[in-house]
């Protein structure tokens, strides 16, 4: 069931490594922060669903939705400001693997929105997950990328077979392009093709596994890739 406490000391298995923050920056300014990141929604999910659904944990002051880098289309996340930190600690507690339009929904605690952060950073312009993943989602734009590829011989490898060093560095004023790929730390810097993963959680999504009773029916946490969600969305 979801959970009717607030959380004194936030927890949170979301770190953006792309915010030019340290782990350590990044928990410290989320104790303070009036801002949610939500993952895992529908591409038809709309803004206005968003905040009538947000807003039943506290006053909601702007919904920025996630957009295709290149399309300027929904792609599956966005992030929820608040007017008071503990409006946005109800939501947490609240909302977090609940379903919504379909969807298990990832809402999670975030540093605060800057310009740019609402682009996706996969090579089509949408989330990595929706690049790497090889299913067909009709809520996140049908086929995945399928750009992870299983390696013969070794089931608990996959190797990237994308293009190199794609636009998702750091973000710049004006939320296009990255710093110059020398001032990149290595390990900032997007999959190469031939780099060799072990699965697991994507980049942009969650695993899970609890049950939760939200609705009608329980629904179950799982990893990206395997939600198959209708996500019909109001006005589809």
């Amino acid at each position: 069931m979801a959970h009717l406490y607030q959380e004194l000391a936030p927890a949170t298995q979301y770190v953006d490594k792309k915010s030019g923050m340290s782990k350590s920056k990044w928990l410290e300014a989320i104790k303070v922060s009036r801002t949610l990141y939500v993952g895992n929604l529908s591409f038809y999910t709309s803004e206005e669903q968003l905040h009538e659904l947000f807003s039943k944990c506290g006053d909601v002051k702007r919904v920025v939705m996630g957009l295709n880098r290149y399309k300027k289309s929904p792609c599956g996340f966005c992030f929820v400001e608040f007017h008071t930190h503990e409006q946005a600690a109800q939501a947490v507690n609240l909302l977090n693997k609940t379903s919504f339009d379909d969807r298990l929904i990832r809402v999670d605690w975030d540093a605060g929105v800057s310009e740019g952060r609402q682009y996706g950073r996969g090579e089509s312009g949408n989330q990595w997950r929706d690049d790497f993943r090889g299913d067909y989602d009709v809520a996140r734009g049908g086929h995945g990328g399928n750009l992870l590829k299983k390696i013969e011989d070794q089931p608990d490898r996959q190797v990237y077979v994308g293009k190199l060093k794609n636009a998702h560095g750091r973000f710049n004023p004006n939320g296009l392009g990255d710093e110059p790929a020398a001032k990149r730390q290595r390990t900032d810097e997007g999959p190469t093709t031939g780099a060799i993963f072990k699965p697991g959680p994507s980049f942009d999504g969650f695993g899970g596994g609890l049950p939760m009773t939200f609705g009608a029916h329980a629904a179950y946490g799982f990893f990206p890739g395997a939600d198959k969600g209708k996500g019909k969305g109001k006005g589809k």
